[in-house]
C-alpha cells in the first residue's frame, strides 16, 4: 500500500517504521522542514524488539499524490486545522482517511466530511527519543473502525508482530479508550509519575478508581469492566510516561480539553456531577499556565 502519515511524533514515527519494515511505501509529512530532512537523510531508526534503521520518505508540506491511505496522526487539537489542509491541498478527492488521536474531541472535525474515514487507538507504547528515532516501549494492538463510507480493508496491513484489528462500533471503541487516558494522563501529569505509580500509590488509586467511575457513568459503560482495563494498561505500561505528562515538561499544551474536557460537557448535558474530572481538569490547566 501507499500510505501518508501527518505527523511525525512518537506514533507517526512508530506507524511509519512498522510499515516500511513491512514493504508499503511511506511517506511521511512533517511540521518542520529540518526533521523532514533528517528522516530523508538518515530513515528513522526503530529501537523494539530489535533495532532497525528503516528508510523513509518525508517531506514538509501535503502533496496531492495518490495514496491509499492517509493517517492523520496529530495531536487532537490540530485536526481541525490539519482538515481544512487537507481539503486544500485534494479538493473532494481525498484518499481513504485513518484518524488516530486521543480523546474524541475530534470527532467533531470529521462531521462536515463526506468521504470514507477510519477510527482508531493505539494500544502500543512508544516514545519519540529524537526526529528520527522511536523507542517501541509495549507492544499491543491497533484497533480501527469505519466512522463513515466504505474505506479501504486494512487487513493488508496486519501482521503478526503488528496487529490490526476492526472494530464494529467506532463509539465503543473510543469511549473504552477514553476512560483510560481520562484516568492515567491527568493524574501522571499532576503527580509526576509513570503509569504503574497510579496503582502502587494507595492514594494516587483511590482517585483512579473515582476518575474511572464518573467517565464510565457519563460514558453509560460498565464500571468494573473499565477499571479493570484502567489496571491491565497501567501494569502494563508501568514504566511508561504518559503523553500529557511529555507534554508538561516539554512545555507543551496538553490534550486534556480533548480527553476530561468531553466528560466534563457531557456531564454537563446529562446533569451529571463529576468533580474528580473538574479536579484534575482544573490541576491540568492551572499547569498549562504556569508554563508560559
Amino acid at each position: 500500500m501507499k500510505i501518508t502519515i501527518i505527523g511525525a511524533g512518537s506514533i507517526g514515527l512508530l506507524l511509519a517504521a512498522k510499515f516500511s519494515i513491512a514493504n508499503h511505501t511511506v511517506t511521511m509529512v512533517c511540521h518542520h522542514i529540518q526533521q523532514a530532512n533528517k528522516i530523508n537523510t538518515e530513515g528513522i531508526e526503530y529501537r523494539g524488539t530489535m533495532v532497525r534503521r528503516v528508510p523513509v520518505q518525508a517531506t514538509s508540506e501535503l502533496q496531492n499524490h495518490k495514496v491509499d491511505l492517509l493517517i492523520i496522526a496529530v495531536k487532537s487539537q490540530q485536526v481541525s486545522s490539519v482538515v481544512q489542509h487537507i481539503r486544500k491541498i485534494y479538493g473532494e478527492d481525498i484518499p481513504d482517511m485513518l484518524f488516530i488521536q486521543n480523546g474524541m474531541a475530534h470527532i467533531e472535525n470529521l462531521k462536515s466530511l463526506s468521504h470514507n474515514i477510519l477510527v482508531g487507538i493505539i494500544n502500543h507504547g512508544a516514545k519519540k527519543l529524537d526526529d528520527v528515532t522511536v523507542l517501541h516501549t509495549g507492544e499491543g494492538t491497533i484497533e480501527v473502525s469505519t466512522y463513515q463510507g466504505v474505506p479501504y480493508p486494512l487487513h493488508t496491513l496486519s501482521k503478526e508482530d503488528f496487529p490490526i484489528y476492526h472494530v464494529k462500533d467506532w463509539y465503543s471503541m473510543l469511549a473504552r479508550k477514553l476512560v483510560v487516558n481520562c484516568a492515567i494522563n491527568p493524574l501522571t501529569g499532576i503527580f509526576d509519575v509513570d503509569n504503574g505509580e497510579l496503582l502502587t500509590n494507595a492514594r494516587f488509586y483511590t482517585i483512579l478508581r473515582e476518575l474511572v467511575k464518573e467517565s464510565s457513568r457519563v460514558l453509560n459503560l460498565d464500571y468494573e469492566e473499565a477499571l479493570s482495563n484502567v489496571q491491565a494498561v497501567c501494569i502494563k505500561t508501568a514504566r511508561n510516561t504518559s503523553s500529557m505528562l511529555t507534554d508538561l515538561k516539554r512545555g507543551r499544551l496538553t490534550e486534556v480539553d480533548a480527553i476530561t474536557g468531553v466528560i466534563l460537557k457531557q456531564a454537563e448535558l446529562k446533569g451529571l456531577d463529576a468533580p474528580y474530572s473538574r479536579f484534575v481538569y482544573d490541576s491540568i490547566k492551572g499547569l498549562e499556565k504556569k508554563l508560559d
